[in-house]
């Protein structure tokens, strides 16, 4: 084999409480990725039919970064031509730099028959996550390549626990956010009492997906205390738009991974009015936002064709 495409799903991180902890993949958007084996001994891209403003540089890239860390980790060398099809919007809290990052080393594991597990493709992919966020967090290529709903049991080792997930309708409203990332504004301590409601959060939710109740669910996304208040600065009248897609029908709405997009949750007849109201509620505050209408998927990372 000396050529991979394969498509990875757009996802949402934190899931609510969940912080750097829980990741849900969905259905659309999702991003399709071609790699090819070269003879040049090194990373390259090609950026032609690329929408999005991505960096060339494999160091600045995510998906080269991951790459560069698989190859240090099998110790070999292997050129290759990485070419991304984006259909996630860059910056928008939708995972796609981890759904980059987690497609490239899948294809490569594929292209060079390396037969790696799971957990293994996982933290390789979660060191591309530096080149965005300058972290290795695990739960977006957690997420994009295992789909469903998964739980980053450890970071040390990786240890990735994921769960089926029934049909959950959701509604995003698309923003971009202006900085590379957030992720230095969040608190590094909390007091005692909200740890003990976040943890309380963070349990609702798992019960929740077992259960298969979305009423449930959306209610225990609702609330976060570590990243909505830091992230959610940065929404012009989000706690007036929250109000709004709770009002329509939504069961529970939060900002998705590092934002700035919004995501509700809400039952399936409901979401064309949720939808609407998040459209309206965006235009009120003067916000350019897609809307889109999305579900929770089981679909991991696939390949799709190959040569």
């Amino acid at each position: 084999m000396k050529s991979i495409t394969v498509r990875a799903p757009a996802t949402i991180a934190n899931l609510g409480p969940g912080f750097d902890i829980f990741a849900l993949a969905l259905e659309h958007p999702y991003i399709e990725l071609t790699m090819r084996l070269t003879d040049k001994d090194s990373v390259a891209f090609k950026l032609d039919g690329c929408h999005e403003d991505i960096p060339g540089k494999p160091e600045e890239n995510c998906a080269g970064l991951a790459v560069i860390e698989m190859m240090k980790r099998i110790q070999r060398k292997t050129g290759v031509l990485i070419e991304p099809h984006k259909t996630i919007s860059v910056g928008a809290g939708l995972g796609s730099t981890g759904a980059c990052a987690a497609a490239s080393v899948f294809a490569l594991n594929r292209l060079l028959g390396l037969d790696l597990k799971g957990n293994q493709m996982i933290e390789m992919a979660s060191k591309g996550e530096i080149a965005s966020g300058s972290v290795a967090h695990a739960d977006n290529v957690a997420g994009a390549m295992l789909g469903g709903f998964v739980i980053v049991k450890s970071y040390n080792p990786i240890d990735v626990l994921r769960i089926d997930v029934p049909e959950v309708p959701i509604v995003i409203g698309v923003m971009k956010k202006k900085q590379r990332t957030t992720r230095t504004s969040i608190p590094k301590s909390m007091d005692l009492a909200l740890v003990k409601e976040q943890l309380s959060l963070c349990s609702l939710v798992v019960h929740a997906i077992m259960k298969e109740d979305i009423e449930e669910l959306g209610k225990a996304i609702n609330n976060d205390y570590i990243s909505e208040p830091v992230r959610s600065q940065s929404i012009p009248g989000y706690k007036g738009i929250k109000q709004k897609l709770l009002d329509s029908g939504a069961f529970g709405c939060n900002v998705s991974g590092g934002g700035l997009s919004i995501f509700a949750i809400c039952e399936q007849d409901r979401k064309a009015d949720v939808a609407e109201t998040m459209k309206e509620a965006l235009v009120q505050e003067s916000i350019a936002g897609e809307i889109i209408i999305t579900r929770a998927s089981n679909d991991g990372i696939r390949e799709i064709t190959s040569e």
